[in-house]
């Protein structure tokens, strides 16, 4: 500021810069509201002859809630059901269960993926979550998460894969 020499200068670069600072911390405020909000920042500066400017801006921003509702319907997800415990017929059970519910493109597929699973797990491929959260909530699962590498390859084209966990091998016949 060593340039600035006049009052009225100094009172000019101030408030341009407090205008600046203020419109850094509304534009950088963005917030995670599903609601369309409007924020709007005014100034008034004061030049060196003593005339007053007043500026303003209003931005409005809209942001948009994810919706949880399935993207298509129970009839319409194609789900594989896979047994992941050494109960025989499992998967079986449990596609049977999703199809009497109305997820008609149920099915069991042999093979198990490796390693134990105790619980029931929902997995999905990218886009196809909603359907996987439909799929457990009708099972009464809880774990749902992005579909592995291994089991995508023994699931074929399904995109939302049920690993029937030991969870279910107690409480299904």
């Amino acid at each position: 500021f060593e340039l600035i020499s006049h009052a009225g200068e100094w009172r000019l670069a101030l408030s341009l810069l407090a205008t600046g600072v203020i419109a850094v911390v509304v534009l950088s405020s963005g917030g995670g509201s599903p609601k369309k909000s409007a924020s709007s920042t005014s100034a008034t500066t004061t030049t060196a002859s003593g005339k007053t400017h007043s500026t303003s801006s209003h931005k409005k921003s809209t942001k948009t809630a994810k919706s949880s509702a399935p993207a298509t319907s129970p009839a319409e997800t194609i789900v594989t059901v896979l047994n992941g415990t050494e109960k025989a017929g499992l998967a079986h059970s449990i596609s049977g269960q999703l199809q009497q519910r109305g997820y008609s493109q149920a099915a069991a597929l042999s093979g198990q993926p490796a390693g134990t699973h105790p619980l029931t797990v929902v997995q999905y491929a990218p886009g196809h979550q909603a359907e996987a959260e439909g799929v457990a909530h009708t099972l009464g699962v809880t774990e749902v998460q992005h579909l592995e590498a291994a089991v995508a390859a023994m699931a074929g084209s399904a995109k939302v894969v049920v690993i029937v966990g030991a969870d279910k091998a107690t409480t299904v016949p």
